[in-house]
């Protein structure tokens, strides 16, 4: 029964891709003579290339991936690369992780939490929206922003935005993907850290029925009720708390219950600037100690009695997947190596390793879903070489994948805390590539 599921995860993926193909005038640059004619490369394999590249030159890579007596150059990938726009690998993410089956749940509600993670790319100074000068005297780097929402619970992503370096806003990619989202097919909590906290992110969450759960920073979870400056002096606070909100500082506007008013630098959309309507928010804001001294303050809209202030510790708790799934795309996915300057290439290798990613995790589920239990320990996938094995399975070179996953698992050691070391670190650069 494994090996039938391993192989209908794949076939959904090939099924797609051929989709991908009959829809010419959508996703090829030249719909009229693109792909019509049998060459070394197909229409597959250029899709697949992007997925499965490692952190080789373009020439290794095509080496382990086309069989030496089809082996093409460099050039010819590109040249079918460019018969493919981006809108196509970005269709294909879609349409594979829609495909999923988002099982585990949270008392019958999907996890999905929200976070950015800085993408490194190859070093190109004249591509001024993704350069900058960190360090005066030093060489700049190039990024992009990837700004996802990510089910922690099924360790697979479902929507992500990408912003230039320059153009950076969380908030407003966080505001955006909660609209996109607005009719998903099953319940969501949305889950995210302190510095996506704004007014304007729990309106959106409020005003489409959404659940969301987030960390506010100290000072403005103390600012948010203007009556009282000791109503979190308490070591332990789970308080339902009313903000009207506003764009003028009149006397009527400063008679409402717990008024606030919004500057005209910050971004509030359900109200105009000038305006004198105002805006109601109802939540919850918990506070509670995690350490000496040391506290944790959260925004939610879960009702209490559902969601107590222990679940409420385990959700959050929860929303730090997401920073490791981001290491494993990274580099046992290898987003970190990109094999292209070209911008649009760029956001196929992006979108290409997501899919490859949310791939490999369905997989993983199938064949492994509970990990293994001992007296012990209890087991789980080796996430990093899960990936690799995934990627060989694709390739041709693995055929009992399923083995090869559940005999590479890790055990979970509860309780251990490691302190976060944070390195400069820049993309490969493109010279041996």
């Amino acid at each position: 029964m494994q090996q039938l599921s391993v192989q209908h995860i794949k076939q959904t993926l090939f099924s797609i891709i051929d989709s991908l193909l009959s829809r010419r005038d959508e996703f090829l640059s030249n719909p009229d003579t693109a792909f019509t004619r049998k060459k070394k490369i197909s229409f597959t394999q250029t899709i697949l290339f992007p997925m499965l590249a490692g952190s080789d030159n373009s020439a290794t890579e095509l080496l382990d991936f086309f069989d030496e007596d089809m082996l093409p150059l460099p050039s010819a990938m590109i040249q079918r690369r460019n018969q493919i726009k981006k809108e196509a690998f970005m269709e294909l993410f879609s349409q594979f992780t829609e495909r999923i089956n988002t099982h585990k749940l949270f008392q019958g509600y999907q996890l999905v939490a929200c976070d950015g993670s800085r993408i490194n790319l190859p070093y190109n100074p004249s591509d001024t929206d993704t350069f900058i000068q960190c360090i005066d005297g030093r060489k700049g780097i190039n990024q992009l922003h990837m700004n996802a929402l990510y089910d922690p619970l099924n360790d697979i992503f479902l929507d992500i935005i990408l912003q230039d370096i320059h153009q950076l806003d969380e908030k407003d990619a966080f505001a955006s993907l909660l609209d996109k989202h607005v009719f998903a097919p099953q319940k969501r909590i949305y889950l995210a850290d302190r510095g996506y906290a704004s007014y304007n992110i729990f309106a959106h969450a409020i005003h489409n029925q959404q659940k969301f759960l987030i960390r506010l920073p100290e000072h403005f979870a103390k600012g948010l009720c203007t009556t009282s400056k000791t109503w979190l002096d308490d070591s332990s606070v789970d308080r339902e708390i009313t903000i009207h909100i506003g764009r003028r500082n009149t006397k009527e506007l400063r008679a409402s219950e717990n008024y606030h008013c919004i500057a005209k630098s910050r971004r509030y959309d359900f109200i105009a600037h000038g305006s004198n309507d105002t805006d109601c928010l109802k939540f919850r804001v918990l506070k509670f100690k995690i350490a000496e001294n040391t506290y944790e303050y959260i925004a939610t809209n879960l009702p209490p009695y559902a969601f107590s202030m222990d679940k409420i510790k385990d959700l959050y708790h929860i929303r730090w997947g997401e920073e490791t799934a981001f290491r494993h795309l990274k580099y046992a996915g290898n987003m970190i190596h990109i094999h292209s300057l070209k911008k649009d290439f760029l956001i196929q290798e992006i979108y290409g390793k997501l899919t490859m990613y949310n791939f490999s995790s369905w997989l993983a589920t199938t064949v492994c879903p509970s990990g293994k239990y001992t007296e012990k320990y209890h087991y789980v996938v080796n996430h990093t070489q899960m990936q690799k094995t995934c990627l060989r399975f694709l390739r041709g070179t693995i055929k009992d994948v399923a083995a090869m996953i559940c005999r590479f698992l890790i055990p979970v050691r509860p309780g251990r805390r490691f302190d976060r070391c944070l390195r400069r670190q820049s993309a490969d650069t493109l010279a041996y590539r």
